[in-house]
């Protein structure tokens, strides 16, 4: 059955072509982005998804690493704990772990527990958080726990990042 559509006014052409825009840009929203290079700038790239919404795509993690191939597990923590500070967030790990896809969800803020592990330092986690603290629906209180002490060389401690602040 066929609906009839009343005439269209100046107001309403011009809140069609909106519709046909919005449309348009998050067919481009929706293009995945492909990162060929493994695991090199892991959290930035997981940040910028979520701030653009543009959902992407890694390959080659760690493939040419015949011991241990893919993701680590404080890497998997990290997608964990970006699933749980957002709505509506898909990750899809390949079998091996040398590839991921990160649909973006929306930053909701509130208050976030989360057990970071023990294979990197509270600190490596919460340099890639930082930059989305502003951003949720609400503010967010975030408790981590795990290593603090500045385990590793490469990861801050959380007295560094405190005093940072």
């Amino acid at each position: 059955k066929k609906r009839q559509l009343a005439t269209p006014t100046a107001g309403t052409t011009a809140a069609k072509g909106a519709i046909q825009k919005k449309s348009k840009q998050s067919k481009a929203n929706s293009k995945v982005i492909i990162y060929e290079d493994g695991h090199v700038q892991f959290r930035q790239r997981l940040v910028c998804s979520l701030l653009t919404l543009k959902p992407i795509s890694v390959r080659n993690i760690r493939s040419d690493d015949l011991d241990a191939p893919g993701l680590r597990d404080h890497e998997v923590e990290f997608l964990r704990l970006l699933d749980e500070m957002t709505d509506g967030t898909s990750v899809d790990i390949s079998s091996t772990g040398t590839s991921f896809r990160f649909r973006p969800g929306l930053l909701l803020g509130g208050e976030v527990h989360f057990d970071c592990g023990s294979t990197r330092n509270v600190g490596w986690f919460m340099e890639g958080i930082l930059p989305l603290a502003p951003f949720g629906k609400e503010e967010l209180t975030l408790n981590l726990s795990g290593i603090t002490d500045g385990q590793c060389d490469e990861d801050p401690s959380i007295d560094y990042i405190h005093a940072a602040l």
